[in-house]
């Protein structure tokens, strides 16, 4: 399994995270740009000539200066096959572009209601929301053009990817408007496959893409499929320790919010197949997301968020 190791009682946690265990502030996740200076990033596929403005490099990869056609080769991209062209020739071809310098880094946040749940530190969205501001604020200094894909079940905001602090600065507070609002559907059943299908069709062929969500109810499937082999993914599933394993032996009062009920953790029986079965769905997530382009990290919301955000930027390539 992939992770990262345990630091609850850090102080430099801390002071990095400081802030409400419950909601999330424009104020807090601004303040996080400070962190960028702990985050070490092995950046990959870099072009030779340095990142610029506008500009573009030698590389054929999709971008928004067209390039040329050529006939189709496997493994390109289908999106951008020519159907004029592969018309009027009966053989099937497909457009290129010069891949732009600043490469576009998506930043996904999972707020569906299973988010809004903790038991240490604060709730697993909040958790998410530093993360994906400290992973956000990585990527602009790397002059990466971030952009994103909020979602909370019932709701999706996408945020078009901009070059230095201008997409972190729309990221962040589209990202305190969902987390924090009022007027939420607690139950809402639209899956995170909804969010991925649109990820896929934001998000340019070629680009870094931070996942972050608890995988709740997740279901893989052909949108998932192509959205990690036209890009690079890192998944990064945060969870709660009550999530991995029973407190101990005892009965304890429960509620979703809406319904009440009790638990009794004092069969060891129940408390290693309660461990077992966290597990084994850890197992199946970092198969679908493991791979050559793709990385899956698994994180408590006591680990360090520094150390977290620094694995993610080690497993995606960027611009710099």
């Amino acid at each position: 399994m992939s992770g990262v190791g345990h630091s609850a009682a850090a102080t430099t946690t801390a002071s990095t995270t400081a802030g409400k265990p419950t909601s999330v502030s424009i104020a807090e996740l601004v303040a996080l740009r400070r962190t960028v200076a702990k985050l070490s990033r092995r950046a990959g596929r870099r072009v030779k000539a340095p990142a610029a403005g506008g500009s573009s490099s030698a590389a054929l990869g999709r971008g928004l200066d067209f390039a040329e056609v050529r006939e189709y080769h496997g493994g390109d991209d289908v999106r951008m096959i020519d159907w004029k062209v592969t018309a009027r020739t009966g053989r099937a071809h497909t457009k290129l572009f010069n891949e732009e310098r600043e490469r576009p880094f998506f930043i996904a946040l999972d707020l569906r209601p299973s988010m809004y749940f903790g038991t240490r530190v604060a709730f697993k969205s909040v958790v998410a929301a530093r993360l994906c501001a400290m992973v956000a604020w990585g990527a602009a200094a790397q002059r990466d053009r971030v952009g994103g894909l909020v979602f909370d079940g019932d709701t999706m905001i996408e945020i078009k990817p901009l070059a230095g602090t201008k997409g972190v600065t729309r990221l962040l507070h589209q990202i305190v408007k969902l987390h924090n609002r009022v007027a939420r559907q607690p139950y809402s059943s639209q899956p995170l496959s909804d969010a991925l299908l649109r990820l896929d069709r934001c998000a340019h062929t070629g680009s870094s893409i931070c996942l972050v969500s608890d995988f709740t109810h997740f279901v893989t499937g052909p949108h998932t499929a192509n959205l990690l082999q036209h890009n690079h993914t890192a998944a990064v599933r945060v969870y709660d320790p009550l999530e991995a394993e029973l407190p101990p032996p005892a009965t304890y009062a429960i509620t979703d919010g809406r319904n009440k009920s009790h638990l009794n953790s004092a069969s060891s029986r129940s408390r290693q197949q309660y461990a077992d079965d966290f597990e084994f769905r850890t197992a199946q997530l970092q198969r679908v997301f493991s791979g050559a382009s793709n990385s899956f990290i698994s994180a408590s919301v006591v680990d360090d968020p520094v150390d977290i955000a620094t694995a993610v930027m080690h497993s995606l390539p960027g611009s710099a």
